[in-house]
């Protein structure tokens, strides 16, 4: 069974946070000094979660510098959570679309490793149709019953292979 795997740094994950791409500052509460150390915390334990049993990637600049950062853990037999954070560079380099189709094709590849599994993500955009529409674009279905507080829920269904 063939699983992304990247090394991600702490170091990346850092990086990514201190320059936020603008869904990120809400997703990841960014707006508040304070919340950087929480968030990043948070991603370096849900990275080694991954590293057992979901998978990850680390999307790069031309420059080597973290793009976007996408990571799945796998929270009981049929529940993966994902948890993605993106950096600046997604609009400053306009490389949204086209890490947009990489992460849907790599959605849909894990979808076979993860049969009979959901996906799971919450947003917290301020920009909640822009955020939606794009979530929509890499595959996850908005599931408003799923809802908790601010966050909306969204869910890929794994795929049967034909």
């Amino acid at each position: 069974m063939s699983k992304v795997r990247d090394e991600i740094t702490e170091e990346d994950l850092s990086y990514v946070l201190k320059n936020p791409w603008k869904f990120s500052i809400y997703e990841w509460k960014l707006y508040n000094v304070h919340n950087e150390k929480t968030a990043l915390d948070t991603l370096m334990k849900q990275f080694e979660v991954s590293r057992k049993d979901g998978f990850s990637k680390i999307f790069r600049t031309a420059n080597n510098l973290p793009l976007l950062i996408l990571m799945a853990v796998k929270v009981s037999d049929t529940k993966l959570d994902c948890f993605l954070v993106a950096s600046k560079h997604m609009e400053e380099q306009r490389q949204a679309l086209k890490v947009t189709f990489e992460m849907r094709k790599i959605l849909e590849e894990q979808s076979y490793n993860y049969k009979g599994c959901t996906l799971v993500v919450y947003s917290q955009s301020k920009e909640t149709d822009k955020q939606m529409s794009w979530l929509r674009f890499i595959g996850l279905k908005y599931k408003p019953e799923g809802n908790v507080g601010n966050s909306k829920y969204f869910e890929y269904e794994s795929r049967v292979k034909v």
